[in-house]
């Protein structure tokens, strides 16, 4: 691997690149289990092998907070009930109830409400009981998954855990509240919102509490995510909720500075009466009995209902945010009270050890269903200079009588005309670039850079520039339609090489792909243990 680093205001930038090495590795599933005692009672797991053929011990479907059903809706998790009996924890829980438009252009209803469990992987299995010091405890690595903040799981068919368990490492995978049920926010106390970000704390807690029975150390916990968990994470690096509990962050495509990242009270406030209207509750009524109202409606109805959003394809993409909440009487314990720009221009984050990247053609997420869906495309092209500013929600950052001047000086810039010209390479890579500066890169530069400038240090900053065998690009096009195009780094291909993911993708083969994810694994483990 050729690895070129330069410190520039306190960050190192580095670029992936692979050289040819080989090496190979086995797998078998033993059918074994073990019995491990946390605070809340005895779980029974398995015993598992990684890709090298190491046994691990798998922990899976383990509550971390009471089901958020009924009355807990729209409310902050709480802690789970203990129980007395050995808690099967062999097989994954139920992702969140969704509506996953990443992979689909009418995706169904998935999952169910009942769904704030965690994973566990350790290759501690021998010493799960008792430990004689922290010095043999291992450090911890917990992912916050993608999905836009309304999609995605933490199940082992999407991040499979064979790659870390190579390494002296627990990992933890987790889901959190999605959609309307993790993020419905009216701005006030009947909704104070973030309640997926609450999830994401509160699995964190747990980690802390627990983790030790699996042979981790809780002051060694590393949080990384990737697109709205890398948004995630560095959320947690703002805010006040998580102090102590992690130790090091990785933010891979995403940041609270990214488009889809900011805080959007006014926006949400607004979602979340279109959605009771949706639904059958009174909006104009007060906001504690329009959500007591949304509290009964049936989750699959109220998870379908997202539907009657889309104006175009499926735009808009990113319909829950995170929000900025008020401290009251009633919300003693809110998630974030600032603005994170504000937080981070006053230098009041958390200045852990941070690498945050993105990969190079970051926009190709959607891209791909825009331009390989012909129908789709002739609508866009048909309507470009309506459908752009809204797409790129220009109106953000742009006052609203400059967007058709900055737009026309956009299309110039990445594209050159006022439609996307599918047989022209050119004209489809710089639509792919406008997604991802907008969308991804623009963000984490600036969070950076800002972090930097406050004396945040170390921050290492990578680009991941490496073509694999397999990639996310076929599954975000929703499609068979092909284009005349040569698709390059998609958002989420680094995912590929950190875990295997049984859903998408074959095991790894290729020689070139199996040593780019020994060597990410290396590097982010060797993070996460040295730092």
């Amino acid at each position: 691997m050729v690895q070129q680093q330069v410190r520039s205001t306190n960050i190192f930038f580095v670029i992936l690149v692979l050289e040819v090495l080989v090496i190979h590795g086995s797998h078998s599933s033993p059918n074994d289990s073990l019995v491990v005692t946390t605070n809340y009672g005895k779980l029974k797991g398995t015993l598992e092998s990684s890709r090298s053929n190491r046994s691990f011990c798998a922990f899976k479907g383990i509550p971390y907070a009471k089901p958020p059903v009924g009355n807990l809706r729209f409310r902050a998790p709480v802690a789970p009930d203990s129980w007395t009996n050995v808690r099967d924890a062999s097989k994954d829980a139920s992702m969140c109830i969704q509506k996953n438009y990443l992979f689909y252009e009418n995706p169904p209803v998935e999952g169910k409400e009942d769904c704030l469990y965690l994973n566990v992987y350790t290759p501690q299995c021998a010493r799960t009981s008792v430990f004689q010091s922290r010095r043999t405890l291992l450090p911890v690595m917990v992912f916050i998954h993608y999905g836009a903040f309304f999609g995605g799981t933490g199940r082992s068919d999407y991040l499979g855990p064979e790659f870390f368990m190579d390494r002296k490492v627990v990992l933890v995978t987790f889901n959190y509240r999605l959609g309307a049920f993790g993020f419905l926010s009216t701005n006030d106390d009947a909704s104070p919102g973030n309640w997926g970000l609450k999830d994401q704390v509160a699995a964190l807690q747990w980690v802390h509490e627990n983790i030790i029975f699996f042979g981790g150390n809780n002051q060694k916990v590393t949080i990384f995510g990737q697109s709205a968990g890398a948004g995630s994470v560095h959320y947690h690096m703002l805010s006040p909720t998580t102090k102590h509990l992690f130790s090091k962050a990785i933010s891979q495509s995403g940041s609270t500075l990214s488009l889809w990242g900011r805080p959007a009270n006014e926006l949400q406030a607004q979602i979340a009466k279109q959605q009771a209207t949706f639904v059958g509750c009174d909006a104009g009524t007060d906001s504690n009995t329009m959500v007591s109202c949304l509290r009964n409606v049936d989750a699959e109805k109220l998870a379908d209902s997202v539907e009657k959003f889309k104006y175009f394809s499926s735009e808009p993409f990113l319909l829950y945010a995170p929000v900025t909440e008020r401290r009251t009487a009633l919300n003693p314990k809110p998630y974030i009270t600032e603005d994170p720009l504000d937080i981070i221009k006053s230098g009041r984050m958390r200045k852990v050890p941070w690498i945050l990247g993105v990969v190079a053609d970051e926009g190709i997420l959607r891209a791909s269903p825009l331009l390989r869906q012909s129908s789709v495309l002739s609508e866009l092209n048909s309507n470009f200079l309506v459908l752009a500013p809204q797409m790129f929600a220009l109106s953000l950052s742009i006052p609203d009588d400059n967007v058709k001047n900055v737009l026309n000086k956009i299309n110039d810039f990445y594209i050159g005309t006022n439609f996307i010209n599918i047989t022209q390479p050119e004209s489809v890579q710089g639509f792919i670039d406008l997604y991802s500066d907008r969308s991804f890169v623009y963000g984490s530069y600036q969070s950076a850079l800002l972090h930097a400038w406050k004396g945040h240090t170390p921050i290492w900053f990578y680009n991941f520039a490496y073509k694999g065998q397999n990639s996310y690009e076929p599954n975000f096009a929703a499609t068979n339609e092909e284009i005349p195009f040569k698709w390059g780094i998609s958002h989420c291909d680094d995912l590929i090489y950190l875990f295997p993911s049984k859903r998408f993708f074959p095991r790894l083969s290729a020689p070139h792909d199996q040593q780019m994810s020994k060597i990410m694994i290396k590097m982010w483990v060797n993070f996460a243990t040295y730092g």
